[in-house]
């Protein structure tokens, strides 16, 4: 074979070898993830979800544009995030970004106004000019994914009153994963969950849920359900709410509920100790908050948890607006601390509580946990400040309440739960009971212990009561957790989403929220006060690196060839 044959043939493998190893690489790409938090390996819930698409999603995110630093680092991470997830669809992800604000300043408003009606919420956020002012820009850091004709928002920053900006931002890019695979579940099933509602004994009226009921309506079915005793009525529902009832339960209706949950029901109970009637307070009256005559407490007790007859106050707590004139004189109406409605803390070890905002309450109880049973575990959810203290029922209310001092000496109990989880096999109320009287349908048989299941129990059915603005005949409902009078919005809508999505989630994908990646924030006040001797050291050590070595190469081959040469 002449020389020009094996150069071509040489050639000609190695253009092979070039176009198989491309091959190999498309159909067998790995990567290895060797940072110490893994921020770069995709949970195996999150596979299953992505590898059973049968159809493209696309995702539009409206994080283009010009944006401050820790935006443009954030939507550099959404961008990672999604590209690992689209290694695992079959390219069954797509996706692009877009830029909001670009346009004329009426094009931008109706894209904020459109984007805002479609579910996302905007963050805004400030930023310092050269001359010590400061401006202030709209964010959507978020995005609307389609799928065969359907579309849901997703927002990625759940913005949060205890954390600073950069807190939010990396709690976000925790929780991201988790936002991203979650709407793409929700969105991609054939049919939805459906989620029952209970009605009959005094529970929230519609107007009181429209909050809740609008958030959980984009990925379940939601459904009024009256029980009246009907046994197997409930069989369907992936998950029961039990929204603050009011009037007496029947032992029929409670073996309904009770039968749900040995076949593996889940339930969410929001169910208040003590009623306060607010309708006279609102007038300016003395009110008496009376022990809650709802007949639950105990099938509760059975399943391993106590609400107290009282009411927890906390120096950690909303705002009233109240009327501060004097007799006779025109109304003069100022904000004043309502102890009795107390900002709850939100664990961040547990996934239905981590990094959402203080949830709000009124007149909550302490709850306690009961029983030694190892079958059950036990975890609580929402807790009071360390300032905090109980006044048991009966007990009496009045505005003028908001007079009274308010010091650690008289608030002196720290961290009261009034929200707990609870997992496992549960023994039936009714085991050792006759219960034919409650069998209503053909073939039911009773079971006095459940499989493995889970329930949440609150003692405050105002968390998932929003307000309502009553102007005459018409009713206006507000978004779950929105304060109208200081117009700020608590994190109760993201409690009991969360809530619903742990009950029903059967991969365990909440559990990827789990996930902690560690902060490497710079220190601001460092930085101000060395803020010369930080341009000095970027701007001026590199180029004297390269010109130091540059140097030393020049001298090096000069001494080589001078030696070369003499020799």
């Amino acid at each position: 074979m002449t020389l020009k044959r094996k150069n071509i043939l040489s050639y000609l493998l190695f253009l092979t070898g070039l176009v198989l190893l491309g091959v190999a690489t498309d159909l067998f790409s790995a990567r290895i993830d060797l940072t110490e938090d893994k921020r770069y390996t995709i949970s195996e819930p999150s596979k299953h979800v992505i590898e059973n698409l049968d159809d493209v999603i696309f995702i539009r995110i409206y994080l283009d544009g010009e944006m401050p630093v820790h935006i443009k680092k954030f939507r550099s991470s959404v961008r990672e995030k999604l590209n690992e997830l689209k290694r695992y669809s079959r390219k069954n992800i797509q996706y692009e970004f877009r830029n909001p604000s670009e346009g004329s300043d009426e094009k931008r408003i109706a894209v904020f106004n459109e984007l805002m009606q479609k579910g996302l919420t905007p963050l805004t956020i400030r930023e310092n000019d050269a001359e010590g002012g400061a401006t202030q820009r709209m964010i959507f850091p978020g995005a609307l994914v389609n799928y065969k004709g359907k579309e849901l928002p997703v927002n990625f920053v759940k913005t949060n009153q205890k954390l600073s900006v950069e807190e939010n931002l990396n709690l976000a890019l925790q929780n991201l994963e988790y936002e991203l695979v979650n709407v793409i579940q929700k969105i991609s099933r054939t049919s939805k969950d459906k989620i029952a509602f209970i009605e009959g004994h005094g529970e929230l009226d519609d107007n009181s849920l429209w909050g809740i009921s609008e958030s959980l309506s984009e990925y379940y079915d939601i459904d009024a359900v009256i029980i009246e005793g009907a046994t197997g009525i409930l069989d369907e529902y992936k998950a029961v709410v039990i929204a603050k009832p009011m009037e007496r339960w029947s032992e029929a209706d409670k073996f309904v509920v009770d039968q749900y949950i040995m076949r593996g029901g889940r339930t969410a109970w929001f169910v208040d100790a003590v009623h306060v009637h607010e309708d006279s307070l609102s007038r300016g009256e003395t009110t008496v908050g009376l022990v809650c005559e709802h007949n639950l407490n105990d099938q509760l007790f059975n399943y391993g948890v106590r609400i107290n007859p009282n009411v927890v106050q906390d120096m950690q707590c909303s705002k009233i607006r109240i009327d501060v004139s004097l007799p006779g004189m025109p109304p003069d109406f100022r904000f004043a601390p309502w102890t009795y409605f107390p900002l709850l803390w939100t664990p961040s070890d547990n996934p239905i509580t981590k990094g959402i905002d203080l949830v709000k309450a009124q007149y909550p109880g302490v709850i306690d946990t009961v029983g030694s049973s190892a079958a059950v575990k036990k975890t609580y959810l929402l807790y009071s400040s360390e300032n905090a203290k109980v006044t048991n029922a009966p007990l009496i209310v009045s505005l003028s309440q908001v007079d009274e001092r308010i010091t650690q000496q008289v608030f002196n109990r720290s961290y009261l739960p009034v929200a707990v989880l609870l997992e496992g096999e549960f023994n039936s109320p009714f085991r050792n009971r006759i219960v034919s009287q409650y069998i209503t349908s053909p073939g039911f048989t009773f079971t006095s212990k459940s499989v493995k299941t889970k329930m949440i129990v609150v003692s405050d059915g105002d968390i998932i009561r929003n307000d309502v603005n009553k102007a005459g005949i018409e009713i206006i409902p507000y978004r779950l957790g929105y304060d109208r009078h200081t117009e700020y919005t608590y994190g109760n809508n993201d409690f009991a989403m969360n809530v619903i999505n742990y009950l029903t989630d059967e991969g365990g994908l909440m559990e990827i929220k789990n996930r902690t990646l560690k902060m490497r924030l710079l220190d601001n006040s460092k930085i101000a006060y060395n803020h010369t001797k930080i341009i000095l050291i970027n701007t001026l050590i590199p180029p004297a690196i390269v010109i130091l070595c540059g140097i030393v190469f020049v001298i090096y081959r000069r001494k080589k060839f001078t030696k070369f040469i003499t020799n």
